[in-house]
């Protein structure tokens, strides 16, 4: 499992992505206090998305999440926050994040298991 930061830096090398504003986003929800990859996918599967987040952590194509859905998942507030620590609003900070958080989980699980993404935290 690769770390959030190193992802982070590696999709900055991405043709058309704004990764910058919402690095420092990606990387708190990825892997900051208040969430990690495991809770994240935990918090896909109960609003009945754990498909998307699956093809995500698969090797195959990523499928897309649509930025009410990521809304819907993660939360109003939470998305509220984010996007202030991105220096966005709400809604642009949807649209990017939906773009960016399919290449960044698939990145962060190259052996292609959410395990292998918790144990390497603790290392």
């Amino acid at each position: 499992m690769r770390l959030i930061h190193q992802v982070v830096e590696d999709l900055k090398g991405l043709p058309d992505v704004q990764v910058s504003p919402i690095g420092a986003a990606l990387e708190e929800l990825l892997g900051g206090e208040r969430g990690s990859l495991p809770d994240l996918a935990d918090r896909f599967t109960e609003a009945g998305l754990g498909h998307i987040m699956a093809s995500w952590v698969t090797n195959g194509p990523n499928l897309p999440i649509d930025p009410k859905d990521l809304r819907r998942v993660i939360g109003e507030e939470r998305i509220g926050d984010l996007a202030t620590l991105a220096g966005l609003s709400s809604d642009d900070f949807a649209v990017h994040l939906a773009r960016l958080l399919p290449s960044a989980v698939h990145r962060m699980t190259p052996e292609g298991a959410l395990d292998a993404a918790a144990s390497s935290r603790t290392s």
